[in-house]
């Protein structure tokens, strides 16, 4: 993951909200059977594109990004999708300990950001 974010090449202001809710995003698929079947690399970058996706940051997934995940966002959509699923259920869910975690202010409140509409 901190390779990924490396490559993400973004100024401090931007790069800890992003890395904030890309860990977040990762520490939900933890705890979910669905999520151990699948490569980390696999989850941390579909993580990253939901995170970048979340925030608006365009483009989404870059040249960069491909050529150190080695991933296009063909190849992790559907788990994007299932990570997004994670992340509209972290409010309501029965362990909400991750969700409690990011809403600190330390970790710049994140689980508080709405999950994308698709």
């Amino acid at each position: 993951m901190l390779r990924f974010l490396k490559a993400a090449q973004l100024d401090k202001k931007h790069y800890q909200k992003l890395e904030h809710l890309a860990f977040y995003l990762i520490e939900l698929c933890l705890v979910e059977c669905e999520a151990l079947k699948l490569k980390p690399s696999q989850l941390c970058a579909s993580a990253l594109y939901v995170a970048r996706c979340t925030l608006q940051m365009t483009p989404a997934w870059t040249p960069l990004l491909l050529k150190h995940a080695r991933y296009d966002v063909s190849q992790f959509r559907d788990c994007a999708e299932m990570i997004l699923r994670f992340q509209k259920s972290a409010r309501s869910g029965q362990l909400k300990v991750t969700y409690e975690k990011y809403m600190r202010s330390d970790l710049s409140g994140v689980a508080a950001i709405k999950p994308l509409v698709v």
